[in-house]
């Protein structure tokens, strides 16, 4: 058998994995800061439940991992966690409104792989439902960009409301039933070149008069869109500016405003969106697509309850992989372990020590193998452990042992009772 991974999946060996760990817990401390409360659902799903909220021509339904059991059962593996969220809103029938909650779990995508997009990776998600307005999204907002500063990453959030774009759009004189494929299209502006949007546009059957005045509504400032729709009967541009002007006092009365940028053609691609919605970037552009984003979406849940009431929503979700690759290019490499015990025949006595130690908090590694002391020294230094302490008879008689310090090549005598305060002052 050729040993490999399937192109997208990794293995992660300790080094690497202590700095997943510690991304993870960083954003679950700061969830809950917020008040968000875990949530855990089944990576393994119905295919139905998967795909209730697309048209069958969705491209995310082509990535959809899809199996069946031994009851022929259609399922398939969770491809975000929104729609498990979703049913556990419409199966908790007791559940009080409003909810936020966090997920941190695995999702897989049978999609084109590049770097920081993996086919098996982590979503770190929160939603919240039943609030609607800009204060909570101005929350989200400010969280992200905290809990992005905390890693280490200063963000720009590119921001936009679907309600405007759909009616500029409109405006137009577009058909409603072009909008959705319009705005998917509009979506790519950035990322394509104008010649390609532009034939993307007639392909779908808009004329050139149509592309022309869209395109040049996409240019406009957000002051320019405030003067000349002041007195429109547009409904979808006058809500969709209002929850704007609302959602930019909050951003400059929070100080934040200056790592937001008002982006017209921002959609964030899926149809799920219906009005604000926003996505984070790497100001150093270590990454250039979105290292996270999120927006409001009020109908999905509502629509899958339909039992008459409002559940008005809005997530984030932070992009866990692109986030480590930004990382680990420039973390050094952590001990794993604060103290490396090799007995010399105190087998026992080596065990009993670091039995100790670990209820006191410390990372103790014992050497089991009866390596040679010179063995144990390479070990220590090839490890990354940065002390190390030979315990033979009379360290045990003496109660006393000398640490030595792999970095510096100090040594310390420390009476057993003070090997802890020497670790904790560090």
């Amino acid at each position: 058998m050729n040993l490999m991974n399937l192109k997208g999946t990794f293995d992660f060996l300790p080094k690497e994995q202590v700095l997943r760990n510690k991304i993870i817990n960083i954003l679950r401390t700061n969830f809950e800061k917020y008040g968000y409360l875990p949530l855990e659902t089944p990576i393994l799903n119905y295919y139905d439940l998967l795909a209730y909220k697309y048209d069958s021509n969705a491209e995310i339904l082509s990535e959809i991992y899809k199996l069946t059991d031994q009851g022929n059962r259609n399922l398939g593996l969770r491809y975000d966690l929104t729609v498990p969220f979703c049913k556990v809103i419409g199966m908790s029938k007791d559940l009080r409104l409003p909810f936020r909650r966090y997920e941190i779990g695995k999702v897989f995508r049978n999609g084109p792989v590049k770097l920081g997009r993996t086919r098996e990776f982590y979503q770190c998600d929160v939603d919240v439902v039943g609030i609607d307005n800009r204060m909570i999204e101005a929350e989200q907002i400010l969280m992200a960009i905290n809990i992005y500063k905390e890693l280490g990453i200063d963000v720009l959030v590119k921001y936009n409301n679907r309600k405007l774009m759909s009616g500029l759009i409109k405006e137009v004189g577009i058909s409603e039933k072009l909008v959705s494929q319009t705005i998917g299209i509009i979506d790519k502006l950035e990322k394509i070149s104008k010649e390609e949007l532009v034939k993307n546009l007639k392909d779908i059957g808009l004329n050139g008069n149509e592309i022309t005045k869209l395109l040049s509504y996409f240019e406009y400032e957000f002051n320019d869109y405030i003067k000349e729709f002041q007195d429109t009967s547009n409904e979808d541009i006058k809500e969709g500016l209002e929850e704007l002007k609302e959602l930019n006092s909050y951003l400059e009365g929070l100080d934040i405003i200056s790592s937001c940028k008002f982006t017209p053609t921002l959609a964030r691609g899926l149809t799920i969106y219906t009005g604000v919605v926003f996505e984070f970037y790497d100001k150093e552009g270590r990454i250039s697509s979105a290292i996270g984003g999120g927006g409001r979406y009020n109908k999905i849940i509502t629509d899958f309850m339909n039992n008459g009431n409002s559940y008005p929503a809005i997530g984030l979700s932070f992009g866990f992989e692109p986030i480590y690759v930004i990382l680990n290019e420039e973390t050094e490499e952590e001990s794993l372990i604060d103290l490396y015990l090799v007995p010399l025949d105190t087998n026992l006595e080596c065990l009993k020590l670091a039995d100790k130690l670990r209820k006191n908090g410390l990372r103790v590694l014992v050497e089991m193998n009866k390596k040679k002391v010179g063995k144990c020294f390479e070990y220590a230094e090839h490890e990354n452990i940065n002390y190390i302490s030979i315990i033979g008879s009379q360290e045990i008689e003496s109660q006393v042992v000398r640490i030595k310090n792999m970095k510096t090549k100090e040594e310390t005598e420390l009476n057993f009772t003070e090997i802890v305060n020497f670790f904790k002052k560090m």
